[in-house]
């Protein structure tokens, strides 16, 4: 698992190119695509993303620190809306300052972690 504080650090994540496009047109959508004011914003209100990677298992995020693993948790219960990004996986975002600062989890449909599971329950409802 990979946590992105910066919107450009999406880059050193190795998605495929289409799957990257896809993912900052999501994250960057309610600020008009402007990279440069989602950034301004996140670091305004501390937002950040969760990347669960393809080989990520319930094992592995087990042994993440506990900040992580709440803030996960709290995703995992509280999603503000889960989207499907390219047919190959999800974005779920939970509001967690009274400010609108959040956290998002990104990641493959594929992966059968308990959160990504649970996730997937919330498509298209």
């Amino acid at each position: 698992m990979k946590l992105i504080k910066n919107i450009h650090d999406i880059a050193r994540l190795g998605l495929a190119p289409d799957i990257e496009q896809a993912l900052i047109h999501h994250l960057t959508e309610p600020f008009d695509f402007d990279i440069e004011a989602t950034q301004a914003t996140w670091d305004e209100i501390n937002t950040t993303l969760y990347y669960i990677e393809p080989n990520d298992s319930d094992v592995s995020l087990n042994q993440e620190d506990e900040a992580a693993q709440s803030m996960l948790r709290f995703v995992k219960n509280y999603p503000e809306f889960v989207d499907e990004i390219s047919n190959s996986h999800l974005l779920a975002l939970a509001i967690i300052t009274s400010d609108g600062g959040g956290c998002y989890v990104f990641a493959p449909l594929s992966n059968q972690t308990h959160i990504v599971n649970e996730l997937k329950t919330h498509l298209n409802n």
